[in-house]
């Protein structure tokens, strides 16, 4: 439901009557007092923006594999069944000019929502994603099939080197074994209680 004030203003009611008749009983418009003047405000339906459709909530704010009204609209597209899913993203901002900044055209859409995680502000969008049964995967879409595709046949980048092992004060390394840590100073060898 949008609602949007009409720029005119009137002097009297009498002159907002006027000019639109069906001022009253319509249930469309309604009649504002504001600064000493009257305003009219007009409320309609506005159909929805087309959400985006993805897997992810990050997927659908960052490349959507495409953008649907209705579940029929992304059931195509992601060749599932599909529904309509909230999500929030993992970035957190200082303020809200930080966030519109880099999300301000999914805001403004009305498909982002600004919220406040932490003590800072993060972005929950809303977006088509595959429904599926609980405890099974959904297939993936064309597109994220070729995605996956071109990422397996990527050559493996190596692990980072493990770092060497941090030796403390009363430690020494094992002279059979150097991956083995010993303990050199444990205490005289008493337990608790003993004489």
């Amino acid at each position: 439901l949008a609602v949007e004030e009409l720029p005119e203003a009137y002097e009297t009611p009498e002159a907002a009557e006027a000019a639109i008749p069906d001022l009253y009983g319509s249930g469309i418009y309604e009649l504002l007092c504001r600064e000493n003047h009257w305003r009219v405000a007009m409320r309609y339906w506005r159909p929805a923006p087309p959400a985006p459709v993805a897997r992810t909530g990050e997927a659908a704010a960052k490349k959507p594999l495409g953008r649907a009204r209705t579940p029929e609209d992304a059931r195509s597209l992601l060749q599932a069944p599909a529904e309509l899913a909230q999500e929030t993203l993992p970035n957190l901002y200082v303020n809200h000019n930080q966030l519109l900044r880099r999300w301000g055209d999914i805001v403004r859409s009305g498909l982002g929502e600004i919220v406040e995680r932490e003590g800072k502000f993060a972005l929950r969008v809303t977006f088509w994603r595959p429904m599926h049964a609980p405890g099974v995967a959904a297939p993936l879409a064309p597109a994220e099939r070729t995605e996956l595709a071109e990422r397996l046949a990527a050559p493996l980048k190596a692990d980072a080197q493990q770092a060497d092992l941090d030796i403390g004060l009363f430690e020494d390394l094992s002279p059979e074994n150097p991956d083995v840590v010993l303990v050199t100073e444990e205490g005289d060898g008493r337990f608790r209680g003993d004489v």
